[in-house]
């Protein structure tokens, strides 16, 4: 099997990125990359793995592993954290501070983003002036998490009380993709997730047909079946406890994308969390690469602490819960928006799961 064609069905994106040189970015790699270095040895990097970007060039981004520093193709990676997200203003719109307004923007100002709020975004004016904009009078023009695909075919995506329709062949900016879904955002600063078989980001990326990224997700999800042991470690009693006492005690909490605390939680970050953060397990930050690390555990041997991983949108693993016992797991669930706790043998979960790992 190609492992290399599956991980390329998450999208080899082409990016639009200011240059920043010397300025510490970090990306997601959206295609694995060998690359030979002096001494002769090879150094090699895997779909969804971090990317330490230390300088941004015009022919690739210098990405540091290690003590080695090489050039990767921007093709093959996604610029998740770098460089102010800037707007340019569409529309008449004012600059407000406590309600008041402060100043005037005028068609076409460069502004950048401060802080992401409900219905305004805090904003910088060239000036120096900072204060609450509109969403609606701002686009989104410059900076590392903007990428154009375009739209294959009409549909409407939604997110809590926004709703994104896109017709055919319109064009969009992709600011990120986690879970083996893209990230994109329309005009008012709202992020959706899509579908990464509804993008084309242009004929040289080569796209694999829809029909033929299933079948390998097919492939993919029952060779992960293949790999599982007989006999797996019993994981540690008390990292267990923390793991359920901590699960727990976040039922509820918000479902926002690329969240890992404080305003609340994507799936891979839930995980990530408790996993990483409060235990310092050091596993991967997405459910795809989650899904690699650790013990394979074979379902009729879960235990409570161990990571279920699902198949959520016909491109392999794309969402992960935490299983707690008793055919129970809980996870962040981007339909009810929130913290949840659901059944393991639910039509739904069951047709979609695919795998476990032990890693505590």
């Amino acid at each position: 099997m190609n492992h290399s064609k599956v991980k390329l069905t998450l999208g080899a994106v082409a990016l639009t990125v200011v240059s920043i040189a010397g300025l510490r970015d970090s990306g997601v790699f959206v295609a694995d990359h060998t690359t030979t270095l002096y001494s002769g040895s090879k150094l090699s990097f895997q779909v969804e793995e971090e990317a330490n970007i230390v300088e941004n060039k015009e022919n690739g981004y210098i990405v540091q592993k290690g003590n080695a520093k090489v050039t990767v193709p921007k093709n093959k990676i996604l610029v998740t954290q770098g460089p102010v997200q800037k707007y340019t203003v569409k529309k008449n719109a004012t600059i407000n501070r406590n309600k008041k307004a402060v100043r005037n923007l005028f068609l076409g100002e460069l502004v950048e983003t401060v802080e992401m709020r409900e219905n305004t975004i805090v904003v910088k004016a060239g000036d120096g002036v900072v204060g609450e904009v509109t969403k609606e009078a701002l686009e989104p023009v410059e900076g590392p998490y903007v990428t154009k695909a375009k739209v294959k075919e009409a549909t409407t995506l939604t997110k809590e009380n926004a709703k994104f329709d896109l017709a055919k062949d319109q064009e969009v900016n992709v600011v990120s993709f986690q879970d083996g879904v893209f990230i994109i955002v329309d005009g008012q600063g709202n992020d959706f997730a899509i579908d990464p078989a509804l993008l084309d980001f242009g004929e040289a990326l080569n796209p694999v047909p829809q029909a033929q990224q299933q079948e390998q997700a097919q492939t993919q999800e029952e060779a992960a079946q293949d790999i599982v042991v007989e006999s797996a470690p019993i994981a540690n009693s008390s990292n267990v406890e923390h793991v359920l006492s901590s699960a727990n005690n976040k039922i509820g909490s918000k479902y926002v994308w690329g969240g890992t605390g404080g305003a609340g939680y994507d799936c891979s970050g839930l995980v990530y969390a408790i996993y990483k953060n409060e235990l310092g397990v050091n596993l991967p930050r997405t459910s795809r690469a989650q899904s690699g690390y650790g013990t394979q555990i074979a379902r009729e041997n879960l235990q409570a602490g161990d990571l279920i991983f699902f198949n959520t949108t016909g491109n392999g693993v794309s969402h992960v819960g935490i299983y707690i016992g008793n055919d129970e797991f809980i996870h962040a669930a981007t339909g009810s928006k929130q913290v949840r706790k659901d059944k393991l043998s639910s039509n739904y979960y069951n047709t979609r799961y695919v795998n476990a790992t032990r890693v505590l």
